[in-house]
């Protein structure tokens, strides 16, 4: 169920609470009160039973008893039964019929005690069947009243047949007076006051230790946070402000860890790219130093082959430092988005035979064969074409330079279905062990066990090609197995007939 929005807010929920806690204390003050001021004196089965059934018959017995015993034995007969029926708190009175004045008494300092008679018209009244004893009294305010206390009237008759006393059965009288029962309902309402200020401070304590549990729990995983525990989380599972807090907290936590580690893993890659850069211009400026200062020192000493073989050297060198540069100009560009790609439309088979052109010469001193598997229906692409073209360079220079003596290197062109041409350089060569494949797009990583050739690599060109490759929605991936070669692959976007068709007619 989809609850409103301001019901997950803590203006509505903590208020929602106090209230529903508040009603919870009333609910249970009230039951309290309705089992204990309220409820009606507690009876056992057999008084119980005797109110019900046995009292009015019992009386009755009395009655008769007395009318056969006569005037001077009612003390007697009273105090008698009134023993019998102690327990249940109640009392037989023998009141005279003409002025209603009592007669005899089961306990004579009880409700006697305080009224020694009643209207002898009330006791003809209450004698009658029709008189409903348990409806409200007459006079509900007079506590002692013999009105309010009897349940249960019979007739004594005389001699004569006629009526010359009444029995009457009585509850225990109470024992505090009007003014307590006209006090009582105010001191109710003042612990009613009472009650609800104590549950209102309970409750309220409550409600703000729960509030402030969830607060101090967040400040704790905030001060962790503060104090570098980058892995502090809070358990943020409430749909309220808290619980929104405590996710958008996670969230933070989450994106600053993620910024952290990558910029450690920055610094940790910069340390290691000037180190890899300091290495390689290293090697070829000792080696220039070496031969400079030989022909420096010893040059006019030297054969004139000698003298130019230096020179070839250092010349060399010069050129391996340059496209050393070149090649970090270009990474950095393409790592900051800053290199252009000026797409155009153009067949890819002619492209592939340039490079292989360039490249047959290392390849016949090896007697490497290289070739081109190309459909004749092959569409055209959409690339850069300087670009492609150098991604096509390293990959066959490289796979000539680790292919053996003659060794085979296909450059292998397929459509697919997807519009897009799938290109394939495969060669025959040592391969790559498996738990170097995943770096070798990484710049300055190299080979030693298997295809490089020290001094000959800068492991600048995979990491280029492959930025380049991105460039144009595609991966450059590897698949190797050690002794069988080496295939890389990437995937260029062809133009379609329909777009071909459409230019045609404009």
């Amino acid at each position: 169920m989809n609850w409103p929005r301001v019901t997950t807010t803590l203006h509505f929920r903590v208020p929602a609470l106090f209230l529903v806690l508040l009603i919870a204390v009333g609910s249970f003050y009230y039951m309290w009160m309705e089992r204990t001021v309220f409820a009606p004196p507690a009876q056992d089965a057999v008084e119980a039973n005797w109110y019900a059934y046995l009292a009015d018959a019992e009386v009755d017995s009395l009655a008769l008893l007395a009318e056969a015993e006569g005037e001077d034995d009612y003390q007697h007969l009273a105090v008698d039964y009134g023993a019998g029926i102690i327990g249940f708190d109640a009392e037989v009175i023998f009141f005279d019929a003409e002025d209603g004045h009592t007669l005899a008494t089961s306990q004579p300092d009880s409700l006697t005690a305080a009224v020694g008679s009643v209207d002898p018209s009330l006791l003809v009244d209450m004698s009658s069947p029709d008189w409903a004893f348990d409806e409200i009294y007459p006079d509900p305010t007079n506590i002692d009243a013999y009105v309010n206390r009897i349940f249960y009237v019979a007739e004594v008759h005389g001699t004569d047949g006629q009526t010359e006393a009444y029995l009457a059965a009585s509850f225990k009288p109470m024992i505090f007076s009007e003014e307590d029962v006209a006090l009582d309902p105010r001191q109710l309402w003042l612990q009613a006051m009472l009650v609800g200020l104590v549950a209102s401070f309970m409750v309220g304590w409550f409600v703000m230790a729960w509030l402030t549990r969830r607060i101090n729990i967040l400040s704790s995983a905030v001060s962790d946070f503060a104090r570098g525990d980058l892995t502090r989380r809070v358990n943020a599972t409430s749909s309220d402000d808290l619980g929104r807090l405590g996710r958008d907290f996670n969230a933070m936590a989450e994106n600053l860890e993620t910024i952290f580690e990558e910029l450690q893993n920055k610094e940790q890659f910069q340390r290691q790219l000037i180190a890899n850069i300091s290495h390689d211009l290293r090697t070829p400026m000792s080696s220039l130093r070496g031969y400079i200062e030989t022909l420096h020192m010893h040059g006019h000493d030297l054969e004139t082959t000698e003298y130019e073989r230096y020179l070839g050297i250092i010349t060399s060198n010069l050129a391996h430092l340059d496209r050393l540069v070149d090649h970090l100009l270009q990474l950095s560009r393409l790592d900051a988005g800053q290199a252009r790609f000026n797409l155009e439309e153009f067949p890819l088979p002619e492209l592939i035979e340039g490079v292989l052109g360039r490249s047959e010469m290392k390849a016949v001193e090896k007697s490497i064969a290289l070739s081109c598997d190309c459909p004749d229906d092959l569409p055209l692409i959409q690339a850069d074409p300087v670009q492609i073209v150098q991604v096509l360079q390293n990959l066959v220079e490289n796979a000539v330079k680790f292919t053996q003596e003659g060794g085979e290197v296909v450059v292998i062109v397929r459509s697919k279905v997807d519009k897009t041409v799938e290109v394939v350089v495969r060669d025959d060569g040592p391969g790559i062990a498996l738990e170097d494949q995943p770096f070798i797009f990484e710049r300055f990583f190299t080979v030693d066990r298997s295809r490089t050739q020290k001094g000959q690599s800068s492991g600048l060109g995979l990491a280029i090609s492959a930025k380049i490759v991105e460039g144009h929605g595609s991966q450059l991936t590897v698949e190797s197995q050690p002794g069988h070669g080496a295939c890389f692959r990437f995937h260029l976007k062809a133009v379609s007939e329909d777009l071909l068709e459409g230019e045609a007619e404009g």
